[in-house]
C-alpha cells in the first residue's frame, strides 16, 4: 500500500488530504508510472464517509472525521500501524467506481490532478543514520580518512531540521553560503507507533512504512562544520526531500535488492543496488528506543547508498537542476533546485 498526502484546490483555497495511491502498471512499472503520474489516488476520508452513508448511518462526515481524519499523521495517531480501516474504505471505493462523496466531493483523483506533499506533515524528529559501508569507505577515503571503529559497534545518526521538508515535485532552495550543493540518495523508515525499549525482533512492528529521502548538502559548509566534531548544521538543515509517499512493508520488501538511481535533468548520474545494510532499520529503531520514546511520524534515514551523492562520483549539480531519486517498489522523488536568492554570504565576526 502507498500512503500519500496530497493537495487539492477548493473554493476556499488549497486543502491537504490523505489518500492511497494505486499506479496503473502495478509493481513492475513503479518508477515509470510514478514519473509520469500514471495512477490514481483515493481520498480515504471521503471514501469512508460515503461508505458510512451507504450503510444508512447518520452524520457520515462527522463519523469519518472522528475515525479517519483526512491527515495521515492524525490517522496513525489514532490507529497506529493498523490499516484495516483504510482497507475497508479502499474496498468500498473499488466496488463503487465513479461515486461521489456525501457532499459531492471527488473521491478518486488522477495523480496528474493533484500535488503531492510530504507524507508526514509534522515530523517530530529526523534522524539520519549511516548504514551503508561502501558509501562510507568511498567518501572517507576521498577525504584521506578511515571509518571510525565506533561505527561498527552501534548504529549512529545525526539529527536534522525536521521543519524543512520538501515534498515531491517542489522547489528547494540553494543556500547563498554554498558553492557546492549536493544531493544524497537515501531510504527512510517512518515510525507508526510509540516506541520505547523495543527489542530488535519486535522493531518491524513499529515501522509504518518506507519512503525516499534526499539529504541535500552544502558540501563546502559541511566540511568546515565536521571539523568541530559536532555534526552537520547549516550544511544540511536548509532542505530535506521526503516522499513521494510511504510504502508499507509488504510492498517494500528487502531494501538490499532495490534498484535505485539518480537522474539529473533526465540524465542518469548513478545507479545503485544498495546491498545489505550494516545497520538495519529494525536495529536503528531498537537502539534509538532504548530509554527514549520515539513518537509517531519520526523519520529514520538510512544514510546514503553507494554511488548516491555527487561528492562520491565528483559530479555537481547547478542552480536550476532537476534532481530525481528513484527506486523500484517505491517510485520517484523529484525536486527542482532554485537559484540562489541574492548575493553570496559568508559568516565572519566583526573585528
Amino acid at each position: 500500500m502507498k500512503l500519500a498526502m496530497f493537495k487539492i484546490d477548493t473554493p476556499v483555497g488549497p486543502q491537504s488530504r490523505f489518500g492511497v495511491v494505486k499506479l496503473d502498471g502495478g509493481t513492475d512499472n513503479t518508477i515509470e508510472d510514478a514519473r509520469t503520474n500514471a495512477g490514481d489516488v483515493v481520498d480515504i476520508n471521503f471514501a469512508l464517509a460515503a461508505k458510512i452513508a451507504a450503510s444508512g448511518h447518520g452524520n457520515p462526515s462527522a463519523r469519518a472525521n472522528a475515525y479517519c481524519p483526512p491527515d495521515l499523521q492524525a490517522f496513525i495517531t489514532i490507529h497506529e500501524c493498523d490499516l484495516s480501516l483504510i482497507e475497508e474504505a479502499l474496498e468500498w471505493s473499488h466496488k463503487n467506481p465513479g461515486k461521489m462523496g456525501v457532499n459531492g466531493e471527488k473521491i478518486c483523483w488522477r495523480l496528474s490532478q493533484i500535488a503531492l506533499v510530504p507524507p508526514i506533515t509534522s515530523v517530530p524528529v529526523l534522524r539520519d543514520f549511516a548504514a551503508f559501508e561502501d558509501h562510507l569507505e568511498n567518501t572517507f577515503s576521498k577525504m584521506g580518512l578511515k571509518i571510525p571503529p565506533a561505527w561498527y559497534e552501534q548504529p549512529t545518526a545525526f539529527k536534522g531540521n525536521s521543519t524543512t521538508m520538501y515534498g515531491h515535485d517542489t522547489s528547494v532552495p540553494w543556500p547563498r553560503y554554498t558553492k557546492k550543493l549536493d544531493y544524497e540518495l537515501e531510504l527512510a523508515a517512518v515510525i507508526g507507533r510509540p516506541a520505547k525499549d523495543v527489542p530488535i525482533d519486535e522493531a518491524p512492528n513499529y515501522i509504518l512504512g518506507y519512503t525516499l529521502l534526499n539529504d541535500f548538502s552544502a558540501r563546502d559548509t559541511q566540511r568546515g562544520e565536521m571539523n568541530v566534531s559536532t555534526g552537520p548544521y547549516k550544511g544540511k538543515d536548509f532542505a530535506w526531500g521526503l516522499g513521494p509517499w510511504i510504502v508499507t512493508a509488504d510492498e517494500f520488501g528487502d531494501p538490499a535488492t532495490l534498484k535505485m538511481a539518480v537522474r539529473i535533468d533526465g540524465e542518469i548520474w548513478a545507479e545503485s543496488t544498495p546491498g545489505p545494510m550494516h545497520w538495519s532499520f529494525p536495529e536503528a529503531v531498537s537502539y534509538t528506543s532504548q530509554d527514549e520514546l520515539m513518537n509517531i511520524g519520526e523519520v529514520l534515514g538510512s544514510g546514503t547508498v553507494n554511488n548516491g551523492c555527487g561528492f562520491e562520483i565528483d559530479r555537481w549539480i547547478k542552480p536550476g537542476a532537476t534532481v530525481e531519486l528513484e527506486a523500484d517498489r517505491i517510485g520517484v522523488l523529484r525536486h527542482h533546485v532554485a537559484p540562489p536568492n541574492g548575493k553570496p554570504i559568508t559568516w565572519r565576526r566583526a573585528d
